[in-house]
Formats: structure tokens, C-alpha cells, sequence
């Protein structure tokens, strides 16, 4: 693969034949909360005093620690690539070794593929995915490692994920999905477009094969093959 190719799904797939969809699973969002600052005065309503050391003047409080601001995430455009885009978190339920924990790391991994195609950064995905994934390395990981620093950069593309079936045996995972992928456009270093590849037609089956160890890891993934998508 070259600099300049980029991730398909619907053309890497390894075809499988996958057993047939079940139902679809709800994706879970999480909220994160916030604390304020104590007030700084007494119960009585009386201003604290300023501590004294032992010779009687006021001791000199501690500076306080500079936050640096995060910087703002720039999306992809014909301009040029993303920006401090940041990493998918792994959701709390994503973590569990249950069904409802395959299904939400499913649309997390996905996720992670999005990120990787657009920024380049394989490390995140590299940590949740085994060596013996074939697509995920041919197709994913190795494009990412082998682009960065080339100039290119991909526009679209985004996945969306429904998980239909899911199935826990002992440590071993398998979530059945269907995607869909928007158009995606491809740009060179000097900024002229490369190519662009279509959005999907419709959605599209596969599945995706995990193992626990301390969380959840993917062995393998594999598309189905419908004529015409």
C-alpha cells in the first residue's frame, strides 16, 4: 500500500460467511461530572486570616500551577489534515467482560479505526488489537505507521456501527455487525486531491472476533460479501 492509498472496508474484507443478524444492541453513553471550588470564607462569614510565621508576618501562599488549555480539535478539510483530534475513550462499559461489554467495545474499535485513519496514530488501536489480526495490520496499523509523516490526509470516511448479535464463551467474544462508511476523499502533501472512494450503498455485515485479558482485545475481523455494495 502506498502513501496515498487508503483503509476501504468493503474492499480488504477477508469474506466470511456470517450467521444470520439477530438484534440490535443500544450504544451507552457516558457523562463525565464536575466539582467547583470551596468557598473560601468561614462559616461565620469572617474572612480567613492570612497565616503568620513565627517571626509575626504573614506567610507567602504558594504560586499556583498554570493549566494549559486544551487545544481545539480542527477536523479534516480540503485545507489540510486534522488537528489535536482526540482519542476515542474506552467506555466503562466497554471494559466489562459481559455481552453488553462485547457490544460497546465493537463500537469503540470502530472508533479507533476512524482515529487511526485520520490522524495516523496507530498507538491506541495497536494496544486493543492482537498480532494475529491479519486485516487489522495489513489494512489498518501498518498503512498508519507507513503514512505518518508523509503529508497526505484523508476527509469522510467515518464508519457507523450497530452491533446485531453477540455471543461470550468463557474469555472468548464475537459481536456480528453491520457498517456504513461516508465518502471519503484523499488528499496529497501539495493539497491537490488524490481520489475519493464512495460511501457505501447500504449497510454492510461482518464480525468481529475478541478474546479478555484484563480487557478486551480483537483476534480477527471479517466482512461478508454482498454483490453490489
Amino acid at each position: 500500500m502506498t502513501p496515498t492509498e487508503s483503509w476501504d472496508l468493503g474492499m480488504f474484507a477477508k469474506f466470511k460467511s456470517v450467521i444470520g443478524i439477530l438484534c440490535a444492541s443500544a450504544l451507552m453513553l457516558i457523562a463525565a461530572g464536575c466539582s467547583s471550588n470551596p468557598d473560601p470564607t468561614e462559616s461565620s462569614g469572617q474572612s480567613l486570616s492570612p497565616t503568620t510565621t513565627s517571626s509575626g508576618s504573614p506567610s507567602t501562599p504558594p504560586p499556583s500551577a498554570t493549566v494549559e488549555p486544551t487545544p481545539t480539535p480542527v477536523p479534516a478539510s480540503s485545507k489540510g489534515p486534522a488537528k489535536n483530534w482526540p482519542v476515542p475513550k474506552l467506555p466503562e462499559a466497554a471494559k466489562e467482560k459481559s455481552k453488553e461489554g462485547i457490544a460497546a467495545f465493537t463500537k469503540y474499535y470502530f472508533e479507533l479505526v476512524d482515529y487511526t485513519v485520520l490522524t495516523y496514530d496507530t498507538k491506541p488501536i495497536k494496544a486493543v488489537t492482537e498480532h494475529s489480526c491479519y486485516l487489522c495490520a495489513k489494512q489498518i496499523i501498518d498503512p498508519g505507521d507507513s503514512n505518518r509523516g508523509q503529508g497526505n490526509w484523508h476527509v469522510g470516511g467515518k464508519t457507523v456501527i450497530s452491533v446485531n448479535f453477540v455471543k461470550l464463551v468463557d474469555s472468548i467474544g464475537i459481536s456480528g455487525f453491520t457498517f456504513e462508511r461516508e465518502r471519503t476523499s484523499i488528499y496529497l502533501p501539495n493539497g491537490d486531491l488524490q481520489s475519493e472512494i464512495p460511501a457505501t450503498k447500504s449497510s454492510q455485515p461482518g464480525t468481529l472476533h475478541l478474546s479478555y485479558v484484563k480487557g478486551w482485545k480483537v483476534v480477527d475481523v471479517e466482512f461478508v460479501d454482498i454483490k453490489g455494495k
